[in-house]
C-alpha cells in the first residue's frame, strides 16, 4: 500500500510539473496549439474526404452497369458464361432484345416496325480499378457489337480522390515536421529555464524518467489540445458530405468520422509527444 502510494505521489508530482512548464511558456503555448490545430485541421479535412470520395466511387461502381450488346443470332447464356470466365464479374442482368422492345412500346408510341434492338448484358464488377481490363476483354468476345460504360464519371471522380489523398500525405509531411520543430524549440526554451532546477535534481539522485517525463507530458498536452480543436472544423464538413450522400440517396457511416477523430487523436498526441522526446533527447544530457 505504501508503496501505491508513493507511486500516486510521484505521478501527481510529474503532472504538477508539467502543468509548470505550461505556464512557464504562456503566449507560446497559443502559438503551438493554435498551429497544431490548424495542421491537424487541414489534415483531418483532407483525410475525411479521401475516405468519403473513396466510399462514393464504391458506390457509384456498385450502381453504374456496363452494357454490353450482342450481335444477332449468337446465344445470350454462351455469352454470358464467356464474359464469368474473364473474372471480376458481380452480376450480370440479361435483357432479352423481345423484353427490351415491349417495355419501350409501353412507355413511347413507336411505328409498326421490326424489332431493332439486341440482345444486351448489363455488367456489375466487383472491384472498380479492375474495370477498363473486363471492358477491354469483353469487346474481344466475338458475341459483341459494342459496349457502352459511362466510365468518364468515375476516372474523374477516382483522380479527384488520388489528388486529395496526395495532397493529405504532402500535408502530414511538411506541416507535421512544421510542428515537431516547433515544439523541440519550444520544449529547448523550457528545459533552459530550468536548467538549475534540473542540476539541483540531478545532483539530489532524481530518476531519469522523472525529470524527462513532464516536458513529453507537456508535448502530448499541446497535441490533445490540438487534436481537439480540430474535430470542429471536421463536423462542419461532415455536415457537407453527409448533405451530399443524402443527395445521392447514400448511407454514410458514422464509423467513418470516429476513425478519422481517433487518428487525430493518436496523431496529435503522438507528434507532440515525439517533438518533446527528441528536444528532450537532445538538449537533457542526464
Amino acid at each position: 500500500m505504501n508503496h501505491f502510494d508513493a507511486d500516486i505521489r510521484i505521478i501527481k508530482r510529474v503532472i504538477a510539473e508539467t502543468f509548470k512548464g505550461i505556464e512557464r511558456t504562456r503566449w507560446m503555448n497559443l502559438i503551438i496549439i493554435t498551429t497544431m490545430a490548424a495542421i491537424l485541421s487541414i489534415f483531418g479535412c483532407l483525410f475525411r474526404t479521401s475516405i468519403a470520395i473513396s466510399d462514393f466511387v464504391e458506390h457509384l461502381g456498385d450502381s453504374l452497369e456496363v452494357s454490353v450488346y450482342l450481335k444477332p443470332g449468337y446465344s445470350i447464356e454462351k455469352s454470358k458464361a464467356a464474359i464469368i470466365k474473364i473474372g471480376n464479374i458481380k452480376e450480370i442482368k440479361v435483357i432479352p432484345r423481345e423484353q427490351a422492345w415491349e417495355k419501350i412500346k409501353q412507355e413511347m408510341d413507336v411505328p409498326d416496325i421490326k424489332n431493332p434492338l439486341p440482345d444486351t448484358l448489363r455488367l456489375k464488377v466487383k472491384n472498380q480499378d479492375k474495370i477498363e481490363y473486363v471492358i477491354k476483354n469483353v469487346k474481344t468476345l466475338q458475341s459483341v457489337e459494342s459496349v457502352q460504360y459511362a466510365r468518364d464519371i468515375v476516372e474523374k471522380i477516382i483522380k479527384i480522390g488520388n489528388v486529395t489523398n496526395i495532397a493529405t500525405i504532402i500535408v502530414l509531411i511538411v506541416l507535421g515536421g512544421l510542428t515537431l520543430s516547433i515544439i523541440n524549440n519550444t520544449i529547448h526554451l523550457v528545459i533552459q529555464a530550468r536548467s538549475e532546477e534540473i542540476e539541483i535534481m540531478r545532483m539530489m539522485g532524481v530518476g531519469n524518467w522523472y525529470i524527462r517525463a513532464p516536458y513529453i507530458l507537456q508535448g502530448a498536452f499541446y497535441g490533445f489540445c490540438g487534436a481537439l480543436i480540430s474535430i470542429l472544423p471536421l463536423r462542419i464538413l461532415e455536415n457537407y458530405i453527409i448533405s451530399m450522400t443524402q443527395f445521392f440517396n447514400m448511407a454514410e457511416p458514422l464509423v467513418f468520422t470516429n476513425i478519422v477523430v481517433v487518428v487525430l487523436m493518436s496523431m496529435g498526441i503522438f507528434v507532440g509527444s515525439l517533438g518533446s522526446f527528441i528536444s528532450v533527447r537532445k538538449y537533457l544530457r542526464i
